[in-house]
């Protein structure tokens, strides 16, 4: 970068008197005017750009401290700031982005909780009342026998519904799907697997809680009375989607609380 100082002839220190009698002597050199050649143009109009930047005294001050004129100066601060504004938005827009994921996947974690508090239910609840076998309907009581069938087909409802909503976010009809389309499928199941997984274990808690309930049958005889296989069909019938509605709802009631 050229001194504007050299370009002049002055010293630093040099006066606004010595600035404007040291262009005037180069102006005289290098006018067009007056000098021919043709690269006289060029050399006086930078002598002039010099002595317009040191005359002034706020524009030599930041060339004499930043060693660039004003207008430079106030380039390069354009600059900065066009930098720090493309900084600013792309961060912007990563945190956007870091925040949308994790917002994704807290409420995928939610969702995943929830089936799986589902399907824990309902199997776990089977077992147990396939070992228990505890009576369903008692004639001599209607007000439990109405409770029960309101509560058992509020339950049934409660879970197609939410097993539906399982089976939509979690699953896909393969026949429906074309080989490209299946490898791009971000769904992990198949409705067949989902749908053998559910029935299978189901019947899986229900053997095995007949075969533990026929082991200890003298407790169980204990707790529930006589019950036959019929009573035992029918308490697997009914008793775990009401479980799993109560459950449910206990479940939902907490995450609302933990987001209060």
């Amino acid at each position: 970068m050229t001194d504007l100082y050299e370009l002049l002839g002055v010293q630093r220190s040099a006066s606004q008197r010595e600035i404007k009698s040291a262009y005037r002597r180069l102006a005289r050199k290098y006018h067009p005017d007056v000098n021919p050649d043709p690269a006289s143009v060029q050399k006086f109009a930078t002598v002039t750009d010099a002595y317009h930047v040191l005359v002034d005294p706020q524009r030599r001050k930041i060339y004499d401290i930043e060693g660039v004129t004003l207008e430079r100066s106030a380039a390069q601060q354009e600059q900065q700031s066009a930098r720090a504004a493309r900084r600013a938005y792309y961060q912007a827009q990563a945190d956007k982005a870091v925040n949308e994921w994790l917002a994704r996947e807290r409420l995928e974690t939610k969702i995943r909780g929830h089936a799986v508090f589902t399907m824990v239910s309902l199997f776990v609840t089977t077992f147990a009342v396939a070992i228990i076998r505890p009576r369903v309907i008692e004639l001599t009581n209607p007000l439990w026998y109405t409770i029960v069938i309101v509560l058992f087909a509020a339950s049934i409802f409660h879970l197609i519904l939410i097993l539906k909503r399982h089976f939509d976010h979690y699953t896909y009809r393969q026949e429906l799907v074309s080989v490209m389309q299946e490898r791009k499928n971000k769904k992990p199941f198949t409705r067949k697997f989902a749908f053998s997984f559910l029935l299978g274990g189901y019947l899986a808690s229900l053997i095995f809680g007949l075969a533990i309930g026929m082991v200890a049958e003298d407790l169980t005889r204990d707790f529930s009375g006589e019950t036959t296989l019929l009573d035992a069909l029918l308490s697997v019938l009914f008793y775990p989607p009401i479980a799993v509605l109560i459950v449910d709802t206990m479940y939902i009631i907490s995450l609302r609380l933990e987001e209060l």
